[in-house]
């Protein structure tokens, strides 16, 4: 991995924030989901990566990274071109390599099938040569460029896990996130930490507009019911090419 975030391909890959909030494929808009569908379904297969990775012992260095790696995939790709009931646990296939943290395909699958209820339906017709073609057509999405940096070293919190949730690690360097995550729970427990703040000499318009993205998360898409993820996952074909 590069030793400096500045000079890696994380770095370099960045996005707008406002161009990523905008951010819907013409082919999803085709199939009839909405931005608000598109955040459910992403939303849902973090959950879904989460949840596969401690079935699978997987560290969260693992399940950060795959996320990382699906939501960067879905930057340039539409729901249509890559059904994301299979990128999901593929990237995660992916991550465990990249993280020297492997999984056999053959296991990843059977964990796939004990748990479709949480992908959605069509999720069980998939096999190990899916999960393996998902592979190369995920590292092709990548650019090949793997390497991912993640705020943990800083801090480690579950508001940081709950970043994850969101576009975040696709707009802004670790170090911002891990800030703004200190930022809101000192603002919820009502310590100043503007003089140390101050010190670091950073832009605070990107700290708050990092800790805005949190709050949102928190008041609209905290609480997901069955039913809204239903709607949205149902959008989607029963399986795709």
């Amino acid at each position: 991995m590069a030793a400096n975030f500045w000079q890696s391909s994380h770095s370099k890959q960045l996005l707008d924030p406002a161009v990523v909030a905008r951010l819907l494929h013409a082919d999803d808009d085709k199939m009839g989901l909405s931005p608000s569908d598109v955040r459910i379904i992403k939303l849902h297969m973090c959950d879904h990566l989460s949840v596969l990775a401690h079935r699978l012992n997987l560290r969260q260095r693992v399940v950060a990274t795959a996320i990382s790696y699906f939501r960067r995939v879905y930057v340039k790709k539409s729901f249509a071109d890559l059904d994301p009931r299979l990128a999901a646990p593929a990237a995660l296939y992916v991550a465990a390599k990249a993280e020297e943290c492997t999984v056999q395909a053959l296991k990843l699958v059977h964990r796939m099938k004990s748990h479709a209820c949480m992908c959605g339906h069509g999720a069980m017709g998939y096999e190990v040569k899916d999960v393996l073609q998902m592979e190369m057509r995920l590292l092709q999405a990548l650019s090949f460029n793997l390497i991912v940096f993640h705020p943990y070293r800083p801090l480690t919190t579950s508001m940081l896990n709950d970043s994850l949730k969101t576009d975040l690690s696709l707009c802004h360097p670790p170090f911002l996130i891990a800030i703004a995550c200190m930022h809101l729970v000192a603002v919820m427990r009502h310590v100043d930490l503007n003089p140390w703040l101050e010190g670091l000499r950073i832009d605070m318009h990107q700290v708050r507009a990092v800790s805005s993205s949190l709050l949102d998360l928190y008041e609209n898409f905290s609480s997901l019911s069955e039913d809204q993820i239903s709607a949205a996952v149902g959008k989607l074909p029963m399986r795709l090419p």
